[in-house]
């Protein structure tokens, strides 16, 4: 007796298992479908990106097509000093500069 009592509570165990393995599984197949969508959401948004990217790259390559082949440094350097004057963050455009400047200079410096 003590026997078919050690198999019954095996078997209930084993049912037991097998449900929260079910459920598991069931939860997992959720969980997937849910990452599935999110995936095809996410590549959906990366090829609207990507059509977006290639019309700023054509617009840009338009724009250089435009642009004069060949331009003097004096030309050059009295677009970027017009460019200064009338840009509305002055200040901002002073420091990037000084900034890039440094830059320039800290290998020479440092030998």
């Amino acid at each position: 007796m003590a026997a078919d009592d050690a198999n019954a509570s095996n078997a209930g165990g084993a049912t037991n298992a097998t449900v929260a393995e079910s459920l598991e599984l069931d939860e997992l197949r959720t969980e997937n479908a849910d990452l599935r969508q999110r995936v095809t959401a996410a590549e959906a948004a990366i090829a609207e990106l990507r059509v977006e990217a290639l019309a700023r790259r054509q617009e840009v390559r338009a724009l250089v097509a435009d642009l004069p082949v060949a331009m003097s440094r004096k030309t050059l350097l009295r677009q970027v000093a017009t460019d200064v004057v009338h840009h509305p963050d002055k200040k901002g455009v002073v420091v990037r500069i000084v900034n890039k400047i440094r830059r320039k200079l800290r290998p020479t410096n440092r030998r």
